[in-house]
């Protein structure tokens, strides 16, 4: 098959795009003319140089893709209003493209964010339940699905709500493992899902090569619920240090996102990340995933955190 990845060069795209290349596929990476390679560099990888408001470089890349995986999307924005600007309508306009071109299977990575959190750890969030995002990231993630959603009958298109996906070139989770490896162990917000990014680009793949019916929503997660606790006790072992536990109320937690909005524009952290890391539950089954993509993961925390951080250390990072 002939796929084109967006946003080939970050974290989860350049996965997406290893795994891809391993199963012999053709591969067409879409990427600003900016955009640092390092990450595909050396991968016998097509480049398409393009950006979801250009709507010419966007007709370009998608031409002759039988897949096309949308990764790209903005997280860190200068202007929240990219929120729904790059989120939303850029997704808006690339799927109907997608829908023009013939693109035989779509597949978005949305976020769990667009659901919004759960009621509590027993009451996992599911793709039946109603959703409620508290962030301006998620809302405009969850315009996008809807925007894709009103054109299933066009585009044979399938969601992913991913949980907080962590792994090796994540720069995003990288401060807590600092922190630890200093001493300090900050604890923040409740109760959240994970998915280490390997299993992530396979349950993508699943999503491209499985018979689901168009418009088909998936949660990922590894199965299990975590804490900041539990990421600690195992980061400890494999750091090997002791360290002091530092909890932060969710009142410093928003105050701290709105000065480093207001002096750091461009920031992971910023206002409305912390309204998504005070909330108490982020836990989500991804029974669905696994009865009708075949999705299984295949690595718990203890394994994948070891990935990651061996990899972190690797390159001196840590």
């Amino acid at each position: 098959m002939r796929a084109l990845v967006t946003g080939a060069n970050g974290f989860i795209g350049s996965h997406l795009c290893e795994l891809l290349k391993e199963k012999g596929e053709y591969v067409r990476g879409m990427v600003r003319r900016t955009s640092d390679l390092t990450w595909i560099n050396g991968l016998d990888i097509e480049l398409a140089y393009g950006d979801l408001r250009d709507r010419d470089s966007l007709e370009r890349a998608v031409v002759g893709m039988d897949w096309v995986f949308h990764t790209a999307a903005t997280v860190r924005p200068r202007d929240p209003a990219d929120y729904e600007r790059v989120n939303y309508e850029g997704t808006k306009v690339f799927a109907n493209m997608c829908a023009d071109a013939g693109v035989g299977r779509f597949v978005f990575f949305s976020s769990a964010a667009a659901a919004g959190p759960a009621l509590g750890a027993d009451r996992p969030k599911t793709e039946t339940d109603k959703v409620c995002p508290v962030s301006q990231y998620g809302k405009g993630k969850l315009k996008a699905e809807q925007a894709i959603l009103e054109i299933k009958d066009r585009l044979h298109s399938v969601i992913l709500r991913l949980s907080a996906v962590y792994g090796p070139r994540d720069r995003d989770n990288l401060i807590l493992l600092r922190n630890l490896k200093h001493g300090i162990r900050t604890v923040f917000g409740g109760t959240f899902s994970v998915v280490y990014v390997k299993d992530a680009v396979r349950a993508a793949l699943l999503a491209a090569e499985r018979d689901v019916v168009s418009g088909s929503v998936f949660f990922v997660a590894d199965g299990c619920f975590y804490t900041y606790d539990d990421i600690a006790r195992v980061a400890e072992e494999l750091l090997d240090r002791r360290t002091v536990r530092v909890r932060i109320p969710n009142w410093v937690l928003k105050t701290a996102g709105c000065v480093s909005e207001r002096f750091s524009r461009g920031s992971i952290f910023n206002r409305d990340k912390a309204k998504e890391l005070s909330q108490g539950c982020w836990v989500c089954s991804s029974n669905k995933a696994k009865k009708e993509l075949g999705f299984e993961p295949e690595y718990r925390l203890e394994r994948g955190l070891e990935e990651t951080v061996r990899w972190y250390q690797e390159r001196k990072w840590l």
